[in-house]
């Protein structure tokens, strides 16, 4: 500041002008620190203020008018200078891609450091001269006379580190405006030209001396490109709007969603996701297996993905909730064809449907169960009011509907049908005798020996008292008599256990044929009576042919 002591100064309109330009970039800075969803707001505050200290750099070095004034000023500028194409570069690209998330203080503090030294640099040349070289000077003895700078191997360092940001600066809206189209792409191309314009105006100033005002154009153009920026962005504003609009939706979304690279890594998640995971930050750019709650799970849920609209089933055992997960493929048309650049999840929380739906499945199963019961038991009613509930054989319920079978049987294939009525030869006297439990078991032993010696294609019943009904199919007279005086001779030889002890039981039978002795149920039934009562007087224990022809 020694420098500038015994200088005089003067408000010139170039630096009236300047000062305006100052405070419009002061207003500028105030409506972007105002908007809430502006992606790269941060940036774009740090961007001004590293203009505005550039440009009040300026105004005081043209102001000034001594020459070691002017130099020591432009020296100060150095911070700002060096400070604008970084965060230029930064604000763009978080634009360009709809970054929210300010940049991290380590970073910031790291894009610090080379101006911070590079000003340094410049204020100790007087010391080194490798910044302004000797011939650095007033263009003419009259007071505040702009200075002609002779640039050293520093200044030539520090030029080449502000075109690398300004080349990454318009390699990201070149590529923005390649990759968009309609409005968009022309609104682009609008923002290749605006960050064209410091390009050429430091070129100018570098390589063939252009000046305004007799000073270096670069911040006046940055002011110009901050200015032209803003009205299209606040002017037009459609450029905010689309990535406004996506967060506006992704925040009022009540179910979680994400957005995932290529690599799986978490590039977007809306409030829902970060709070169902128990994030609150460092969580951008992390390995969605890596997450917390259901990242894992999710994980699993893509690798099973079979087709990109294909919905499924995600179920968080941790906190027993239950998601209806949604894939989507981001993706974009390209020269060579399509380009994956990620996918979307959309969890949509079902848990009260999904338990609704356990809760009813659940409930049908017990119905089904309570049906098959019912069923069950309805067949097994069915078949009791079928058969004796002593013996188990068939009672005369079932005799109509068997004969009716059977005889249709024996038409079709015709053959014949035997029918025999057995009578236990003086069970009443052994119910007398013994009592009835005794005779219940006389019963059952007899309906036993009798389903012992017929067929599978036969069938006993228990029609009375002791009174028992078979029906023979497919036989004829010869063998259903044999077949009977063979259970005839066998009951007569085996004593049947009971209560009260063995019992030795005969019987007797009446055996009738179709069509032979009838052709009606009722008609065997009658002849078979028949031959009963003979074998019945012809002295019991025997079987007997029906005589009618």
């Amino acid at each position: 500041m020694s420098m500038c002591a015994g200088s005089g100064w003067a408000l010139t309109a170039p630096v009236v002008l300047t000062t305006l330009i100052c405070s419009g970039v002061l207003l500028l800075t105030r409506w972007v620190k105002q908007q809430r969803y502006f992606p790269g707001r941060e940036s774009f505050i740090l961007l001004h203020a590293a203009s505005l200290w550039w440009m009040l750099a300026a105004a005081l070095e043209m102001a000034a008018q001594a020459a070691e004034c002017k130099v020591f000023w432009a020296s100060m500028a150095w911070p700002g200078i060096l400070s604008v194409p970084a965060f230029w570069s930064i604000f763009l690209w978080q634009y360009v891609n709809s970054v929210r998330q300010p940049l991290p203080l380590r970073h910031t503090l790291g894009l610090a450091v080379v101006p911070l030294l590079v000003w340094l640099v410049a204020l100790s040349n007087p010391w080194h001269g490798w910044f302004y070289g000797a011939g650095t000077a007033a263009l003419s003895a009259q007071p505040g006379s702009p200075v002609q700078y002779q640039h050293g191997p520093l200044f030539y360092a520090a030029a080449v580190y502000l075109y690398l940001f300004m080349a990454f600066s318009l390699g990201v809206v070149i590529h923005a405006a390649a990759f968009s189209r309609g409005v968009h792409r022309r609104h682009y191309l609008a923002f290749v030209v605006l960050t064209a314009v410091p390009w050429a105006a430091n070129i100018g100033y570098i390589g063939f001396g252009w000046t305004v005002f007799g000073f270096d154009p670069t911040p006046f153009s940055f002011a110009f490109t901050l200015v032209a920026f803003a009205w299209l962005i606040v002017g037009v504003r459609l450029f905010d709007l689309l990535p406004v609009a996506r967060h506006l939706l992704l925040d009022a979304l009540l179910d979680p969603v994400l957005v995932v690279d290529p690599q799986m890594r978490v590039i977007e998640a809306n409030p829902e996701a970060l709070k169902l995971a128990g994030l609150s930050k460092a969580w951008q750019g992390r390995k969605l297996g890596d997450w917390p709650v259901f990242g894992r799970d999710l994980r699993g849920v893509m690798r099973r993905q079979d087709s990109a609209g294909q919905d499924q089933l995600l179920s968080l055992a941790s906190s027993q909730r239950y998601f209806e997960v949604r894939i989507r493929v981001i993706e974009r048309e390209a020269r060579h064809g399509t380009i994956v650049l990620g996918h979307m999840l959309y969890l949509r929380d079902v848990t009260q449907r999904h338990l609704g739906e356990l809760e009813l499945a659940e409930a049908l199963a017990i119905s089904e169960d309570r049906l098959r019961t019912i069923s069950s038991l309805h067949e097994q009613l069915q078949e009791q009011a079928l058969r004796d509930p002593l013996t188990g054989l068939y009672n005369r319920r079932y005799l109509d509907e068997f004969f009716s079978r059977e005889l249709s049987r024996a038409q079709r294939e015709r053959t014949s049908v035997a029918l025999a009525l057995i009578d236990l030869d003086h069970f009443k006297q052994l119910n007398d005798e013994y009592g009835h439990l005794a005779g219940d078991d006389v019963l059952k032993g007899v309906a036993q020996h009798l389903l012992d010696n017929l067929r599978a294609s036969d069938a006993v019943f228990r029609i009375g008292g002791e009174e028992f009904l078979l029906i023979l199919p497919g036989v004829d007279l010869a063998e259903a008599r044999k077949r009977l005086e063979s259970i005839c001779l066998g009951l007569a030889a085996s004593p049947l256990p009971t209560r009260s002890g063995e019992r030795t039981v005969t019987l007797s039978a009446g055996l009738a044929l179709w069509p032979e002795q009838g052709h009606a149920l009722d008609e065997l039934l009658h002849a078979a009576d028949v031959a009963l009562y003979e074998a019945k007087r012809a002295g019991r224990n025997r079987v007997q042919v029906c005589a009618q022809a």
